[in-house]
């Protein structure tokens, strides 16, 4: 109980750092802004600020960097804690920068309207309520995740695995499904097409 106590303090420390180091070099406008560095550097890449392909391109962005490191992990010879590290801080923000552009553009670009109804909005609700069912048990555990654990393989048996052998993917379809045909947008259309095609790749990486 006493081991238990200390790691969850050290995950609870090392974590608010984290994300106050992340806030204040990508968001905070007090700090760098590499968050708005990042995005202006992207789109002028991209020729345009369309924000259906910018979501696209940050999606994929994250998705290289976060199954790169996914694939360099057992190569690291500082061992696989500190890579660890490496890989939080370099998917965080990548990761924070689509999910906040995604929230501020995620009704651009509309292509449909979804009718709203309270049969419609109980189908909305029901899928993203089991897609997090889905994604919830397929995290692992967070102490790994910070690196104050040594990371272990997990082969698991029972649980949602007797579902779906792959809980996080058809999580993500599912809440991919909800959000695209309620906001019927080019932004969720974009954004939809690649996180399901990340977690494709994903299943066959894995």
């Amino acid at each position: 109980t006493h081991t238990h106590n200390t790691r969850t303090l050290q995950f609870t420390v090392a974590t608010s750092l984290v994300l106050a180091v992340v806030s204040y070099l990508w968001f905070l406008p007090s700090g760098p802004e590499l968050g708005t560095q990042y995005l202006d550097t992207l789109q002028s890449s991209l020729g345009t600020t369309d924000p259906s392909i910018t979501i696209f391109a940050q999606l994929t962005i994250f998705a290289v960097v976060h199954s790169g490191l996914a694939a360099l992990r057992p190569y690291n010879p500082l061992g696989e804690r500190f890579h660890r590290v490496i890989f939080a801080l370099s998917s965080l923000p990548l990761s924070l920068s689509a999910i906040s552009y995604f929230v501020n553009h995620s009704h651009e670009n509309p292509l449909w309207t979804f009718p709203s109804t309270p049969l419609t909005h109980s189908f909305l609700f029901l899928t993203n309520l089991i897609s997090f069912l889905l994604l919830y048990p397929s995290t692992f555990n967070l102490l790994e995740i910070a690196a104050i654990t040594p990371p272990k393989l997990h082969l698991y048996q029972t649980g949602v695995i007797r579902i779906t052998r792959h809980p996080q993917a058809i999580g993500q379809i599912l809440w991919c499904l909800a959000h695209t045909l309620y906001l019927g947008s080019g932004v969720s259309v974009s954004a939809s097409a690649a996180l399901i095609g990340h977690h494709m790749f994903s299943i066959w990486h894995g």
